[in-house]
């Protein structure tokens, strides 16, 4: 009886020493887990924050590789790979692009950011009529996201339709009175359906304004230079280029001038003057 009672004792013994090492085992392996989470989200910091510092700079390659490695970090995240996406968009590559954005809506199939930056790489990619289910998609979505307002706007006005382009710009405006590039591109619109003063109306104090850009400025000598007027198209031309551009320049609006086509004349627009989308 002693004897049973004894083994019954170890058998107890041994089996709290093994369930205190499993218990031990398990919280070990939960706290390196716990570990492996953190470093993870520390590195997914880590990168994106080293990617938004590329592509201010922009060095869109490095920013790219950045997002990259933000994104093999952690797959479910839809901010690395929309930060892929703009990046690769704005370094040219805009098929590479448009697969980024297609794998965020994967992941949320209402992201409007990934919505927006589609339908800029479908533009890109000279497909302006499928890149406008995706701006009205991000509009259902929210209906004050004015960058969606611009881009149907960009979308029409490659297809030569103004008038609808010029309504979307309004729309948006409504929402975001001073944002530069919506007002940049209603002004680019006016210019290219012939209404060069109202064009130029808009266009003028966003390029004398405190901060204008050099696209500001050429979007505006672009405007004269379509007006005809070729004095202000060389002034305000002659602001970010040498005499042989400035020429160039002027030779290069007095040909689109001579456009018939109206939609051939919007794709001639060369990217320094284009539409800009956000």
């Amino acid at each position: 009886m002693q004897l049973d009672s004894t083994r019954k004792i170890s058998r107890l013994v041994i089996a709290a020493f093994l369930l205190f090492g499993i218990a031990a085992c398990a919280e070990d392996g939960f706290d390196r887990r716990r570990d492996a989470v953190a470093t993870d989200k520390e590195l997914v910091a880590a990168m994106m924050h080293a990617g938004d510092a590329s592509r201010k700079r922009g060095d869109y390659a490095a920013a790219a590789a950045f997002y990259r490695r933000a994104h093999d970090a952690s797959p479910k995240q839809v901010d690395p790979l929309n930060g892929l996406g703009e990046s690769l968009l704005e370094a040219g590559a805009a098929r590479e692009a448009a697969n980024a954005f297609r794998q965020a809506l994967v992941i949320d199939g209402k992201n409007g950011r990934a919505l927006r930056g589609l339908g800029n790489a479908l533009i890109a990619q000279d497909q302006s009529d499928l890149a406008i289910a995706d701006f009205e998609k991000a509009i259902s979505v929210n209906p004050k996201d004015y960058r969606a307002y611009s881009g149907l706007g960009v979308a029409y006005d490659s297809m030569a339709d103004h008038a609808k382009a010029q309504e979307y710009y309004y729309a948006g405006l409504e929402i975001a009175p001073n944002d530069p590039s919506l007002r940049n591109n209603l002004g680019l619109s006016l210019a290219f359906a012939g209404y060069y003063k109202g064009a130029i109306e808009i266009l003028r104090p966003l390029a004398l304004r405190p901060g204008a850009t050099a696209r500001d400025r050429q979007n505006l000598a672009l405007a004269y230079g379509l007006a005809g007027d070729v004095d202000n198209a060389r002034k305000f031309a002659r602001m970010d280029m040498d005499n042989r551009e400035v020429e160039r320049n002027l030779s290069y609006y007095a040909q689109l001038r001579s456009m018939a086509d109206p939609v051939q004349r919007v794709k001639s627009v060369r990217s320094g003057y284009a539409l800009q989308a956000h």
